[in-house]
């Protein structure tokens, strides 16, 4: 777990004049940070790597009022990211204290053995001393610990969404949002069902640490070389992530280290146990389009796709999941799983492929023009972005209208640059938002920094600007006051002891763009599409989140069995169950043949007794 760091009282200055390393993440990851920030050397990812950064308005006066923090948890799947790739110098010029964070991934944050030696969820842990730290000292930073709002993107909203399912613990924060993720999210956690044991034994085979006893096990992991255990591959379903290494549900009771969540998150929000603050929730437009584009890279989907190019597409990717579904099964069945107590009687484990391409198919065609080959376009991108994105963050936006007493916000960004670097049709990819979020439209040669698709100033625009200056308002005024547009218009907050004629970032958004964003409620789920024009939407692709969280889970219970199902059946058998029946088996064999011996012996006597009786007679004849 984490502890405190060293203190560094005797240093009468800390330089935080540069950042420290990132945390270590397979070589596919390291390289994706490369195309983001060019030349990062290798020698920048360690297990060094618990740090935070800091950005503060660079302001003296004594009588300054605190003001509210962001905390930026980053994502990148729980195995890649880091909080180098997002720089809050122009969102802090906001009136406004920004901190970003590393926190441990892969194996080395979210491999677990479910015992004390090897609980899991270190990176949650790592979070969450990371926001206490804030809350402690970040009045030093001018900052208000009363007022503190957490945002998470993609793995990181899964992760503050988790947070929010923590029943013993403080939050140390006051609000939270949620970008383009959540805990009901497939990718948000290791479910049960896929034995995180079995995953980290898997792991521990490839490093020659195998071993029965799990504490001997994690004891051999800890001696192994960190590189080889973050770059060693673990099958895992495509359909939850593609890997093993994300949080875990925390059985453990400790009275230090108090668990994250120890129950399914659709349980626990079910049941109403989620932490009563303010959340704002979205996502980008376009959540897979750059995913899209990369799978499709074969076809010309510049021009669209033909419904050809559409049921090809589908069919393949109903195979991919089922082939990994069949995959996964097959691994039961090894010595481990059987040993483990679980078996699964493949006579019955046939999926229904043809069913279940089918309905993404009627699900996804748009019938008003069935070959609009724009529209089948666009109608790809929102099944993957249903699939992977959308329809989780819609279900949770709906727990929040329905179970809090505190007000709560949708939004959905769409807005596409004129001179993005992405092609119009794209829309607003995942991740988009962040650019404006983070304020890129503003960055000029004094706070150059190689960023996330960075584009130097002249290429965008003064649109682009304002929009920038427009989203990072709405956040911080829902960090300032809990909600983004107070008294029904965007407002923003400068005292005018404060007031900086020199600061081109204080009064740089656009008024025309003021539109009052209404809270969620039960029966009018509204959203903001945030747009060149702004406007209050209601009920953002509920009816797909429905056919996700509902229907699609129905599909892959039923089943086709190519050969007469037994009499007897049933879908986890128990181990001990097996053995017992074995055991009865073995006795009716026993008492079987106890029972046909006694008979050939009464037979073969019988017999016996006969033929001296015949010998008898015939020689009284004689």
């Amino acid at each position: 777990p984490p502890f405190p760091p060293d203190t560094w009282e005797n240093r009468i200055i800390y330089d935080a004049t540069y950042f420290r390393s990132s945390c270590l993440q397979p070589f596919s990851e390291q390289e994706k940070i490369r195309q983001h920030i060019p030349n990062f050397p290798p020698s920048n990812f360690s297990e060094d790597c618990l740090y935070l950064n800091i950005f503060a308005p660079n302001r003296t006066d004594r009588y300054m009022p605190k003001l509210p923090v962001l905390v930026f948890v980053h994502g990148g799947d729980f195995i890649g990211g880091s909080s180098q790739l997002y720089n809050g110098f122009v969102l802090a010029q906001r009136d406004a204290v920004v901190v970003t964070f590393n926190y441990r991934l892969g194996p080395l944050g979210f491999l677990t053995t479910n015992t004390m030696n090897g609980r899991g969820n270190y990176g949650l842990f790592d979070q969450r001393f990371a926001l206490k730290f804030v809350y402690d000292n970040i009045r030093e930073f001018n900052g208000d610990p009363e007022n503190i709002t957490v945002i998470g993107h993609e793995a990181g909203a899964a992760s503050v969404g988790l947070h929010l399912l923590s029943q013993d613990q403080p939050l140390y924060f006051r609000r939270a949002v949620l970008m383009s993720g959540s805990d009901l999210c497939k990718t948000s956690y290791l479910r049960d069902e896929h034995f995180p044991l079995e995953m980290a034994r898997a792991l521990a085979r490839r490093v020659s640490c195998y071993d029965r006893n799990a504490n001997a096990m994690i004891e051999c992991l800890r001696q192994r070389d960190p590189h080889s255990l973050i770059n060693a591959q673990v099958p895992f379903p495509y359909e939850y992530g593609g890997h093993p290494w994300r949080p875990t549900i925390d059985y453990n009771t400790d009275d230090v280290l108090k668990p994250i969540f120890q129950s399914k998150p659709i349980e626990l929000r079910r049941l109403g146990l989620f932490a009563n603050v303010s959340v704002m929730i979205g996502t980008t437009s376009d959540e897979s389009a750059e995913y899209i584009a990369q799978q499709m890279n074969s076809y010309t989907i510049e021009n669209g796709l033909s419904k050809h190019d559409f049921d090809q597409y589908i069919n393949s990717y109903t195979n991919k999941l089922v082939q990994d579904y069949y995959s996964f099964e097959r691994q039961k069945f090894t010595y481990e799983y059987v040993e483990s107590e679980y078996i699964l009687p493949m006579g019955e484990n046939y999926l229904d492929e043809e069913t279940i391409a089918n309905s993404l198919r009627y699900r996804y065609t748009f019938w008003p023009q069935p070959d609009n080959r724009t529209m089948i376009r666009q109608r790809l991108i929102d099944l993957h972005s249903d699939f992977r994105t959308t329809s989780c963050v819609a279900d949770a936006a709906r727990f929040h209208a329905i179970k809090t007493w505190n007000s709560s916000y949708e939004y959905v960004f769409s807005y596409h640059s004129l001179t993005s670097f992405y092609p119009q049709w794209m829309g607003a990819p995942a991740g988009y938002e962040l650019y404006y979020l983070f304020g890129v439209p503003f960055f000029n040669d004094s706070i150059f920094m190689p960023w996330y698709g960075y584009q130097k100033r002249q290429l965008y625009t003064f649109v682009d600007e304002e929009m920038s200056n427009y989203t990072m308002h709405l956040f911080v005024n829902f960090a300032r006051y809990g909600d983004p547009t107070p008294g029904g218009f965007l407002r923003e907050y400068t005292p005018v002891s404060l007031q900086n004629p020199s600061n081109p970032y204080q009064f740089g958004y656009a008024r025309r763009l003021q539109v009052g964003w209404s809270p969620m409620l039960v029966n009018n789920m509204t959203y903001l599409d945030i747009d060149y024009r702004p406007m209050v939407k209601t009920n953002y692709r509920f009816d797909e989140a429905g056919f996700w969280s509902d229907y699609w889970p129905m599909l892959w219970k039923k089943r086709i069995t190519p050969i007469p199902t037994p009499y007897f059946k049933g879908a986890i058998m128990n181990h001990k169950d097996t053995t017992i029946v074995m055991w009865i088996l073995v006795a009716g064999l026993c008492l079987f043949s106890i029972v046909l011996i006694s008979l050939c012996c009464i037979l073969f006597t019988r017999i016996r007794k006969e033929g001296k009786t015949a010998e008898f007679d015939r020689i009284d004849n004689n």
